[in-house]
Parts: structure tokens; sequence; C-alpha cells
């Protein structure tokens, strides 16, 4: 397999990866500001949200 291995040492991310570290923080953080639920364990599901729901 001919090709250079110049990047394959230093096992660099692409551009594209560095977008997507907080994105989950985000949307949990969306989560808990809509409905005052803080979910700690991904990924937030519909029945952990309803497990922590206050109950009327």
């Amino acid at each position: 397999m001919g090709g250079s291995r110049l990047g394959a040492h230093f096992k660099a991310k692409g551009i594209g990866e560095l977008g997507r570290c907080g994105v989950s923080a985000a949307v949990a953080n969306a989560v808990y500001n809509a409905a005052r639920v803080r979910v700690r364990n991904y990924p937030v599901t519909r029945g952990k949200l309803i497990d922590r729901l206050p109950p009327d």
C-alpha cells in the first residue's frame, strides 16, 4: 500500500471533529433549561427525563 503516512504518527483529528466536542453538553443544558431536569448520563433519553420529573 503506497501513500504518505506523515499524519498517521500524530493521530490528528479532522477539523470537523472539533465542533462536536461541546454539542452533547449543549443539548444536555438545553434539556435542563426546558424541563429543569439534569441528566448526566448519555444518551439523554425520554425515559431518563420521565424518571427524574418531580411528582405533581
